[in-house]
């Protein structure tokens, strides 16, 4: 995370999260019940080696729907559709709660009713990021306009970053802004092609560029890099793709079951017999394209993969077919900066760097943990070691 992060972040948070790591991921299959996937790990972009646990319906929502159920459980309310309009902050400095908005229609800051909610013992800021606010992310970095997509829902806006940096939060490194490379310009939004371009071409496969049938990127280095390799392609009018064929499709449905026959249907992920028929719909010089993949083979054999990529010791030859391919196009993904907390969760100040009383912050909300890149699977991480952090702390 140090090196990915360019030094970026701080070196205490990041120690924190990989200690953390383990007793967290216990805390979540002993305490919530989440189902893990015990047979695989998986290499995300940027790490050196396969490390990543995945759930067992590979998503983040095996956690999401468990969290909701403990709620339940506990008798914890959650409420929806509530517009955080207001964050209180008192004369004597400290924040003393929240003014909301109850019905709120999305994107009519103004529908709802009001009320007011008192804070006895903390508020903990957890709005996430803002890729989906186009204005917002081009005030930060104006290369990012409307014509890049997110794979964000469309509430990840920048009400609550303006609101805290109102009341003086210390914003840092807001222009750090993470592309995901494995993205498609078949479908709007997150889509399931990422998941045929990073967990069978990335770590089966290889990624091409179409105009010269050639590899471009280390397909496992970080997200950062990646993405820059397919964006400085596109800008020069050549398509990029992500190619693997019938072993890197198994590997793949061993982490997201069944999910090819989805990608295949919704036009997302392509198929063809020979490899031949993969060149001539992508218009790829053939003889480059397949002195590519020889050459990716002899890198296995050798054990030194040409563009010094980690080689996986499930990786097979890529000899026969069926081949598979998906478009790649980066959309915003991830804001690396945010509220700058100090080591107990707490809200500082921009005026003073102290921490405000009875604020605190975690997940994409904050900055300092990542750095100028996210390491995939990070940020779940992130969100539940400095969540919890926080909360541990409001509670005493």
């Amino acid at each position: 995370m140090l090196r990915e992060g360019q030094g970026l972040n701080d070196p205490n948070k990041v120690r924190t999260l990989v200690n953390q790591a383990l007793p967290t991921w216990q805390w979540t299959r002993d305490e919530l019940g989440v189902e893990w996937n015990m047979d695989h790990l998986v290499q995300e972009g940027g790490h050196s080696v396969p490390r990543c646990a995945i759930t067992g319906n590979g998503s983040g929502s095996a956690i999401v729907t468990k969290q909701i159920a403990k709620c339940k459980e506990l008798g914890i309310p959650l409420r929806t559709r509530v517009f955080m309009e207001t964050i209180i902050r008192d004369t004597d400095g400290r924040v003393k709660g929240l003014k909301v908005r109850e019905g709120y229609k999305f994107r009519d800051n103004t529908s709802g009713r009001v009320k007011y909610i008192r804070a006895k013992k903390g508020v903990i800021l957890c709005y996430g990021g803002f890729g989906a606010d186009v204005a917002y992310r081009m005030h930060q970095d104006p290369k990012l306009t409307d014509k890049f997509q997110t794979t964000n829902q469309p509430g990840a806006t920048s009400e609550g970053w303006r609101e805290a940096n109102r009341i003086g939060c210390q914003i840092i490194q807001a222009d750090w802004i993470q592309c995901g490379p494995w993205n498609s310009p078949d479908v709007k939004g997150m889509g399931i092609a990422l998941y045929f371009a990073q967990s069978a071409a990335a770590m089966f496969g290889i990624w091409v560029n179409c105009a010269t049938g050639k590899r471009f990127v280390d397909e496992l280095a970080n997200r950062k890099v990646r993405a820059d390799a397919v964006i400085n392609a596109a800008n020069k009018g050549q398509l990029c793709i992500a190619v693997a064929n019938k072993e890197g499709i198994e590997m793949m449905q061993q982490i997201h079951h069944n999910i090819l026959a989805k990608q295949l249907e919704r036009g997302v992920v392509y198929e063809f017999p020979t490899l031949k028929a993969m060149a001539e719909k992508f218009h790829i010089p053939e003889a480059a394209l397949q002195k590519t993949v020889d050459e990716y083979n002899a890198g296995l054999k050798a054990g030194k993969d040409p563009l010094n990529r980690y080689i996986n010791k499930d990786c097979k030859p890529m000899v026969n077919g069926p081949w598979y391919c998906s478009k790649l196009s980066p959309k915003v993904h991830h804001c690396m900066g945010g509220i700058l907390t100090d080591m107990k969760g707490r809200a500082l100040d921009c005026t003073n760097d102290k921490p405000i009383p009875g604020l605190f912050a975690a997940g994409e909300a904050t900055g300092g943990v990542h750095g100028a890149v996210r390491l995939g699977s990070c940020a779940v991480l992130d969100c539940l070691v400095n969540g919890r952090i926080c909360s541990m702390e409001v509670m005493g």
